[in-house]
């Protein structure tokens, strides 16, 4: 399977189930989110505009996302919903046709680049700074239901590990 194989895979809406823990000792948290994935022409504006804040010719794009996040409350917290969030994912093209770099920015926050890689049909999405590492996994059951874990690591000793089954809804 290619990225861009992958990639096809994942539009549609989602019903996210998640558990976090924190290596502080804080309680872990569980919460639901309905993700609306979109795909986006590669050669539409805002792809250009986010390849053009890094030096990068949006010819070079092989796939382009919309990920719309609307998170309900905790499951056991007392915390209200979150406001919807919206990130754009950009997949560059590579030597190979299963890793390279992306670009993601969400609302407002500044863009950030990472890398891809795909390996036996499961999807690494690492991003690495002097104060940041995130490393990002992803995986099919079957087409209908993926997992996904994601470990964060700040340079202030901030951990924090996610899980999440997430069930394709039917349109």
């Amino acid at each position: 399977m290619s990225i861009v194989n992958f990639f096809e895979t994942v539009e549609g809406t989602w019903f996210s189930q998640r558990t976090t823990h924190f290596a502080s000792g804080q309680p872990s948290q569980t919460g639901q989110a309905t993700l609306k994935i979109t795909g986006i022409e590669t050669h539409h504006a805002s792809v250009t505009t986010l390849c053009q804040q890094f030096n990068v010719n949006a010819e070079d794009a092989i796939f382009a996302f919309t990920i719309q996040q609307e998170a309900q409350a905790s499951l056991y917290g007392s915390g209200g919903a979150t406001p919807v969030r919206t990130t754009m994912l950009v997949g560059l093209k590579s030597a190979d046709d299963r890793s390279g770099q992306f670009f993601s920015q969400t609302d407002r926050e500044p863009a950030i680049a990472g890398q891809y890689h795909l390996d036996n049909e499961i999807l690494t999405l690492s991003i690495r700074n002097d104060d940041f590492q995130s490393d990002e996994r992803l995986w099919y059951m079957n087409p209908n239901l993926r997992m996904r874990t994601s470990l964060v690591k700040r340079a202030d000793g901030y951990q924090m590990a996610s899980f999440c089954s997430e069930i394709r809804r039917s349109s």
